[in-house]
């Protein structure tokens, strides 16, 4: 390859890696130009978690909609919201912080856990990263950001702060971020039409999608569709049980309800203890197995088992005594030899039945359908 030609591909280079952001930038509408043609769905996804992942701080504490998250009262001890750049989260479960340099702070006290009413627990603080003060790059933007374009240490970084090692159109899951840049469709909308294609697995997920994350006794949190894979709703998409505009907590209607997703299809299936007519479908099938900040443990007849903070969408339940949920180590969900996951009752029966014992919930989980 002759030097000229070598030459001009590093101007290329250069060219791009200079103006990428910008460029990236003019291809984003923003989601404040969706709203003017889809307002009802906008004000839904305005609720929603989504458009919360990360938030620019402007010297005072960050707002979430009425009637949703009530926020993080305080920055980590030893700052203020001078020195915070962006909060991570603060929507349903936790958040976290980055310094005025896009740095997130780790060490003691640097994670701020929402209060849970389900499990009891009221907001506090927990290390984050360790115990010792420091900081880590922020490289968490493909599921934290719309248009995220991931640059490393070297930059160009995100508002000129070096703990940022990336860039992106826009903070937070925005409508772009699913739908794909639509400037085009803003000023074209009848020629040019943005994806309406599934793609929350991108960001449900972690690691390899064939297997189930763990720690602890309990799946780890964004697990969602690693879950689906591994249960029998595995030929469904997401839109099946949810509206992805709307968020799942706060009553907010995401999720679609039995009426409308396990009923169509599961007509046949009759429940035959009448103690549990009136018990919701996901309470069994989809128990607390989940952990994205709190957990709690619930001591049983013969034993405990932990209960975390979010549903797991395994569903299919083993009554098997000797089947157990994890792998040896912990570190993931166990699957069978065609890749399907289990519930054990220990997670289903027992963290509700805490007078009970795994032999009666083996008894009497067969006699509920």
């Amino acid at each position: 390859m002759s030097q000229g030609l070598l030459g001009f591909r590093f101007l290329v280079g250069l060219w791009a890696l200079l103006v990428g952001a910008d460029a990236l930038a003019e291809s984003f509408a923003g989601s404040e130009s969706c709203k003017s043609c889809h307002e009802t769905v906008y004000e839904q996804y305005e609720r929603s978690g989504h458009p919360y992942k990360i938030q620019a701080v402007e010297g005072a504490r960050p707002l979430y909609p009425s009637g949703t998250s009530p926020g993080v009262p305080h920055p980590p001890l030893g700052e203020d919201w001078k020195s915070i750049s962006y909060v991570i989260g603060g929507f349903g479960w936790k958040a976290r912080f980055m310094d005025a340099q896009g740095y997130i702070l780790t060490g003691e006290s640097r994670q701020y856990n929402l209060p849970n009413m389900a499990l009891g627990l009221d907001a506090h603080w927990v290390a984050y990263g360790g115990d010792e003060p420091s900081r880590k790059p922020y490289t968490c933007g493909g599921c934290h950001t719309t248009g995220w374009e991931s640059t490393g240490a070297a930059g160009p970084h995100q508002a000129g702060l070096p703990g940022i090692h990336g860039t992106w159109a826009e903070p937070g899951v925005t409508c772009e971020a699913c739908h794909g840049a639509s400037a085009d469709h803003v000023t074209s909308p009848k020629e040019f039409k943005p994806t309406v294609e599934e793609n929350c697995g991108t960001c449900h997920s972690r690691g390899d999608p064939s297997q189930i994350d763990a720690k602890g006794g309990l799946i780890r949190h964004h697990e969602q569709y690693e879950d689906l894979l591994a249960s029998p709703h595995k030929p469904l998409g997401c839109g099946a049980c949810h509206d992805p505009h709307k968020s799942t907590i706060y009553q907010a209607g995401g999720y679609l309800g039995a009426d409308t997703t396990c009923k169509t299809c599961h007509q046949n299936i009759e429940i035959k203890l009448e103690a549990k007519k009136d018990v919701a479908c996901q309470t069994c099938h989809m128990p607390h197995a989940v952990k994205s900040a709190v957990s709690t443990v619930v001591t049983y007849d013969g034993g405990s088992v932990p209960k975390g903070d979010l549903r797991t969408h395994i569903q299919r339940i083993s009554t098997d005594p000797n089947w157990k949920m994890f792998t040896d180590d912990g570190a993931f969900v166990r699957v069978d030899d065609a890749g399907k996951a289990y519930l054990t009752l220990d997670y289903v029966c027992l963290s509700c039945h805490v007078d009970k014992d795994k032999e009666w919930a083996q008894s009497y989980a067969e006699k509920v359908h």
